[in-house]
């Protein structure tokens, strides 16, 4: 199995749409990537028993994947090498070979390093991978993956280079993750917005001016339901697409169609805590 790991090209107009409900968490993660590849890191890093890893959390369609390409894409303009993995897809049937991928990986992020460029890793859905070696049903394959990825970071955070590598993963199944992996990740935010009146209004009023003015939001209304229903931002949006191609076919949409839908969609975030919980009957 061949791996060749380079870094994304990212489009600058990639998301163009401004991320809704999370400008705390995008906040801390300016901050946190700006005193990484500060001066004072070296230092002070040690004294706070920081590490240069994130990880998000969250259920899915709450925007954590779009979080960290957007705060890679806003660092890219000072030349950083962003690079961009799943390790669902470093996995291979042949035993050996996926903890071989996670360290061909990883030298390449040190060597990068080593040049004295910044190097951001972005890492999607590790709980694929990097799941509770002590669960009953996980293979001699997945305790292996798991060792090799925490020997790996522990070297790349050992090394003292110019700008200190930031390693940045997302879950959905945080417990799940093996425990030794959560301690290895300091900064961890949870990524679950559950949108307000204003934040709803920010979100939907692009959109209700292309499907056209007779839809007429009452956004009290709908946060009234987003609340209720526990809907991630992913769900509204849905809905709205929903909309807009029966705009497109002629007919037209009113306001009482938006909160049926609404009513009547289902909320990825309570559909995940259910398979969540089904899951974990199985262990």
């Amino acid at each position: 199995m061949v791996k060749i790991f380079s870094p994304k090209q990212q489009n600058p107009n990639f998301l163009s749409n401004k991320l809704i409900g999370i400008d705390e968490q995008k906040k801390t993660l300016e901050a946190f990537c700006q005193f990484v590849w500060s001066q004072d890191w070296q230092e002070q890093s040690k004294t706070l028993h920081f590490m240069s890893t994130i990880l998000l959390y969250g259920p899915p369609g709450t925007g954590k994947t779009s979080l960290l390409k957007e705060i890679a894409n806003n660092f890219e303009i000072n030349g950083i090498k962003y690079y961009r993995e799943s390790l669902d897809l470093l996995v291979d049937k042949e035993l050996g070979e996926t903890s071989k991928a996670i360290k061909e990986l990883f030298d390449q992020i040190i060597e990068q390093g080593k040049c004295g460029k910044k190097v951001f890793l972005q890492l999607d859905d590790i709980d694929s991978v990097l799941s509770s070696r002590f669960m009953s049903n996980e293979s001699s394959g997945v305790r292996r993956g798991v060792n090799t990825f925490l020997i790996q970071l522990d070297e790349l955070l050992q090394i003292e280079f110019e700008y200190t590598p930031i390693i940045a993963a997302t879950t959905n199944m945080f417990s799940n993750l093996d425990s030794a992996i959560k301690r290895r990740f300091s900064l961890k935010i949870k990524v679950d917005p559950i949108l307000n009146r204003m934040q709803l209004e920010d979100l939907l009023s692009p959109i209700e001016k292309i499907i056209g003015s007779q839809l007429q939001i009452n956004y009290d209304l709908i946060e009234s339901i987003t609340k209720e229903k526990k809907l991630t931002p992913y769900d509204i949006i849905l809905v709205m697409q929903k909309l807009f191609l029966n705009s497109l076919i002629g007919n037209e949409i009113k306001f009482q169609q938006f909160t049926d839908e609404l009513n009547s969609s289902e909320s990825s975030k309570v559909s995940f805590e259910k398979q969540e919980q089904a899951y974990s009957l199985l262990q």
